[in-house]
């Protein structure tokens, strides 16, 4: 009898083995159809967009910045994407990576545009929803503010599914909220770092003349790069080094380890270093240069394989 029930055990244990391999087989054949549909549908809808704007995707030549942002907006399915797009959840992320938040200080956070009250806040602030590009409300005085037009505008914009309409993927996945972050100013100093898996290679900054906007770009030494993306670099005027900028570096280079690509935004203040964004699409990947070698040169680093 003993043995009899050695025997019957171990045959347990093997058909228990048996199913949970069989098991384990099914769900890894559903997952992998799974993503293939989902791929294939980005593929579509993105590819479908860049037609409608006149570009041109092929992924057998994928050489330049734009190719490549194209590329990963595809097939890039990391999920921590959408939680550092989230700009309340990247609080979150940057007291992970530092011991410390670094982004600029929130004072509420609603799920509707109707929980706003006037009252609770102060009077310079910025209103902001947190699942896309250029959704924010810049107010100076609330003394002289409508929030009833823009309670309007936020009801719009939280309905709109940003990942959706821009087929930048990783934003649908971020539950829409609205919140109200601390005013630090005009004219702060903004610097954007490129970083590729976990190093930062190139950093940017804006100028603006009168009407006119210019963007220098630099190397990780300050050395002035000629590039001419998005806009002319100045012609005259060559951007101060940034006092913090050893610091800013050290930022970039953490928060940038966990993504093939990723442009790190970082503000200077009088006397700290604050987190603007992480940002996976700059410019929805439609990064013009006035020179197609420079975004050869800048795509280098993206690295494409396994497709």
């Amino acid at each position: 009898m003993f043995f009899l029930n050695i025997l019957l055990d171990v045959n347990y244990k093997l058909i228990y083995s048996f199913f949970t391999l069989i098991f384990i087989i099914i769900l890894n054949y559903y997952l992998s159809f799974f993503y293939d549909s989902k791929i294939k549908n980005y593929y579509a809808k993105r590819t479908n967009y860049i037609n409608y704007l006149n570009r041109t995707y092929n992924e057998s030549n994928l050489n330049t910045f734009e190719d490549k942002i194209n590329w990963l907006i595809i097939h890039d399915t990391n999920q921590l994407k959408s939680r550092c797009s989230d700009k309340i959840l990247l609080h979150y992320y940057s007291k992970k990576k530092l011991g410390k938040d670094i982004c600029n200080k929130i004072f509420k956070i609603y799920h509707s545009e109707k929980d706003i009250d006037l009252k609770d806040l102060p009077n310079q602030f910025v209103l902001k929803t947190n699942h896309g590009s250029g959704f924010n409300i810049i107010v100076g005085n609330k003394t002289f503010f409508n929030l009833t037009q823009a309670k309007i505008l936020l009801k719009d914009w939280m309905n709109i599914d940003y990942g959706e309409m821009a087929t930048e993927f990783h934003y649908s996945f971020i539950k829409h909220k609205i919140f109200v972050e601390e005013y630090i100013g005009n004219n702060i100093k903004n610097y954007k770092f490129l970083c590729y898996y976990g190093k930062p290679k190139y950093v940017y900054v804006s100028i603006k003349e009168g009407e006119n906007k210019y963007r220098n770009f630099y190397d990780m030494n300050w050395n002035f790069i000629n590039f001419q993306c998005l806009s002319e670099s100045h012609p005259t005027y060559h951007y101060p080094k940034p006092k913090f900028f050893e610091l800013m570096k050290k930022y970039a280079i953490i928060f940038s380890k966990d993504f093939k690509f990723v442009r790190v935004d970082l503000y200077e203040l009088e006397n700290e270093i604050r987190l603007g964004e992480l940002t996976f699409t700059p410019m929805n990947s439609f990064f013009y240069c006035k020179n197609k070698e420079h975004e050869i040169e800048l795509g280098k680093g993206i690295i494409i394989n396994n497709y």
